[in-house]
């Protein structure tokens, strides 16, 4: 097996990739500049804002919100490691991942159905 060295055409391609994958990482993080608009929406932004900030969250809140947050990277580096001693065994990754997919889809439509009862709010507009 060849080493990718910094004189072959691939080292050079990982180089300049990654170069520029931080690059523009970058340049998007700190962008102080005039909006740059894609595509226009029909989302008020203002509305969103003043609805969150009309509503303050209890400390209980952000704390709860963080153990959520690590408990969902726990969960997947848990599965992460399920699926690498799975692929062992049953070696087809891409019906393993949709399997995971379509279980992830059911429970978040399930939890969605039971937290929004308001039927409206599942309208698109």
């Amino acid at each position: 097996m060849e080493r990718l060295g910094m004189k072959t055409l691939g080292g050079q391609g990982k180089l300049v990739g990654t170069l520029l994958s931080i690059g523009g990482a970058m340049i998007l993080t700190f962008y102080k500049g005039k909006e740059i608009v894609v595509w226009s929406t029909n989302i008020d932004i203002d509305v969103i804002k003043h609805h969150s900030t009309t509503k303050h969250a209890a400390a209980g809140d952000h704390v709860l919100g963080s153990l959520l947050a690590l408990g969902s990277c726990v969960a997947f580096a848990i599965w992460y490691i399920i699926q690498a001693k799975m692929s062992e065994i049953y070696p087809f990754t891409y019906s393993a991942s949709a399997l995971f997919c379509i279980t992830a889809s059911i429970q978040a439509t399930g939890y969605t159905i039971i937290t929004e009862r308001n039927w409206s709010a599942w309208k698109l507009g």
